[in-house]
């Protein structure tokens, strides 16, 4: 809860600093600095090198660990290794390095995943969000036709939660995003990982923006196509390309 409070927070200084009262600004930033400092203080576990739920650190979650990493509470140079420990016991792909034991924790069910792919995204691993996309081939599997809340025993069988990888498909995958507000320019960053071809595009106010991505294995060929008063960049492992109106081919190694 604390977490889903910073995340909150700072929303409302974006917000606040876009539109707002400064004082509120540096207030709000005040409380947040309070709660990431007292997680990291209170929470924090050297052993295991993940956030426990509570300050008696008897009880561990999936949850409190993605947030903490989306949110930049837990460091950046501990983000993957906190993201391969908490997912090794429930996706395949994922693996902790060490032998540091891992506590049994509390899973995120389908709808709080929504936040796992933010967070495998935000620490660099864009590259392995189809990896986590085994719980909705295994409703498929079921026969649903809509997405589940949480696994079996479930009611709730049409969660809108639960469809981000609608979401995911476009922004992780295809890498489409505004780069600033209402896409008057875009920022595109695809993490293709196995996939050999993806082709997407995205209404705006402006316009469709479509890509069109090949992979050769060694290379991929990409196809931008964005509206007439839209410019960009495009990110290829860590490398920026500046994008102009229209259409355009890239190489990317």
């Amino acid at each position: 809860m604390t977490l889903q409070y910073v995340e909150a927070l700072r929303y409302y200084i974006e917000l606040e600093s876009a539109l707002g009262d400064p004082a509120r600004v540096e207030r709000y930033r005040e409380a947040e600095s309070r709660a990431v400092n007292a997680v990291r203080k209170l929470c924090w576990n050297d052993n295991y090198g993940l956030i426990a739920d509570t300050p008696a650190q008897k009880h561990y979650s999936q949850h409190a660990n993605i947030l903490g990493v989306w949110l930049d509470v837990i460091s950046r140079e501990k983000q993957q290794d906190v993201l391969n420990k908490i997912l090794s016991a429930t996706d395949p792909g994922f693996s902790p390095s060490g032998s540091v034991p891992i506590p049994e924790m509390t899973s995120a069910t389908y709808y709080f995943r929504f936040y796992l792919a933010r967070a495998l995204d935000h620490a660099g691993l864009g590259d392995k969000y189809l990896d986590l996309l085994g719980p909705w081939h295994r409703m498929v599997n079921l026969g649903l036709t809509t997405w589940a809340e949480q696994p079996e025993p479930t009611r709730s069988d049409s969660h809108a939660w639960s469809a981000h990888p609608n979401y995911d498909f476009l922004t992780i995958v295809a890498g489409i995003r505004p780069k600033t507000p209402g896409f008057s320019s875009v920022m595109i960053e695809p993490h293709l990982g196995s996939l050999r071809h993806v082709a997407a595009s995205v209404p705006t106010s402006s316009g469709v923006i479509e890509v069109n991505y090949s992979s050769s294995g060694l290379s991929v060929n990409a196809e931008i196509n964005l509206p007439g008063n839209v410019n960009g960049e495009l990110v290829w492992k860590g490398k920026t390309f500046n994008l102009h109106p229209g259409r355009q081919q890239l190489l990317l190694p």
